[in-house]
């Protein structure tokens, strides 16, 4: 069974084992200056990983390890550093009752007493770390999503593409956008309220993540602003954006909204643009947003590529 590691540093500890004289012997006087230590190097990030990596290094200067293992399911995170071995002692951490986590440690030999001790007096170092660097995760994670709907938010977006198109320049990768508006949505708001106007956007930001995950090569959607998506599509061709496209106009196009008593249906107009060799985050997405208002200038209700290509449905394969 894995020890609890608490906030107050209680420890309901493991069976130790008997043997003593194995052990790395550091004097117990040694402690204070050595928490002191870990302390100031656990405070100098705010990233998990980071802060797992900091505290590996510094506990081996003290005890020998052979790997530690951080897991957390709440966030579906586990972070690994050095080789798993077959001897191994596990902790909880938690803050208040607040699970932070497990953290196991493994190495070739037996842990013995002392170094249990010492080891469990090095976690007590790591809780509030922890607590601030799953805090900070949160704060990050919300301030790139739009409330509403889910999806990224514009700063989201921005940040996406901008290392997309770097990463994709750099490799010689395909990149391709695909920007979606609704179609008379004012219609929507006007005619049945701006709640039901926010129903409809939430259920076409969820079809439009569904959508994306269909390919093995899209990101989630992003709420450029309003009514307006966008889509970031890696290692993805013209073509291959096209068929992501018809595949979201359909798929809205046949979508249905329940709210309160009323079933309230839209259809979407839908742009692409793929990267070109000389080519920008701001020319990319630029020429995306020109496709579709050119598809809105054409009826709405259709995907135009950014060559100004109308792409009619029966002209794709469908995926």
């Amino acid at each position: 069974m894995p020890t609890t590691v608490q906030q107050s540093n209680t420890f309901a500890l493991p069976q130790r084992p008997k043997e003593q004289n194995r052990g790395l012997v550091i004097d117990k006087d040694q402690y204070p200056s050595l928490r002191l230590q870990l302390i100031n190097h656990l405070q100098t990030s705010l990233e998990l990983e980071q802060i797992l990596k900091l505290f590996f290094d510094e506990v081996q200067k003290s005890i020998p390890l052979g790997s530690l293992e951080y897991s957390n399911s709440r966030i579906q995170k586990n972070v690994n550093f050095g080789s798993v071995t077959k001897n191994s002692c596990e902790y909880k951490l938690e803050n208040q009752q607040e699970p932070l986590g497990t953290i196991t440690f493994t190495r070739a030999r037996r842990f013995v007493e002392t170094e249990l001790e010492l080891l469990e007096t090095f976690l007590g170092c790591l809780i509030c770390p922890i607590r601030n660097a799953l805090m900070y995760r949160e704060a990050v994670k919300s301030s790139l999503i739009d409330p509403l709907t889910g999806a990224g938010n514009r700063l989201a977006l921005e940040n996406t593409l901008e290392r997309e198109v770097g990463l994709a320049l750099r490799h010689n990768q395909p990149l391709s956008v695909v920007v979606v508006d609704i179609d008379n949505f004012k219609v929507v708001n006007d005619t049945h309220g701006h709640a039901a106007g926010d129903a409809v956007l939430a259920n076409v930001a969820k079809h439009l993540t569904t959508c994306s995950r269909e390919t093995d090569s899209a990101y989630r959607a992003f709420r450029y602003g309003g009514e307006e998506f966008v889509l970031v599509l890696s290692n993805t061709s013209t073509a291959g954006s096209l068929i992501v496209g018809e595949r979201i106009r359909s798929s809205i196009e046949s979508l249905e909204t329940n709210y309160t008593d009323q079933t309230l249906k839209v259809t979407v107009s839908v742009g692409v643009s793929s990267l070109l060799n000389d080519d920008n985050m701001s020319r990319l997405f630029q020429r995306a947003d020109k496709a579709l208002y050119k598809s809105k200038h054409l009826g709405r209700n259709r995907v135009v590529s950014a060559g100004s290509l109308q792409l009619e449905p029966m002209d794709l394969v469908i995926c």
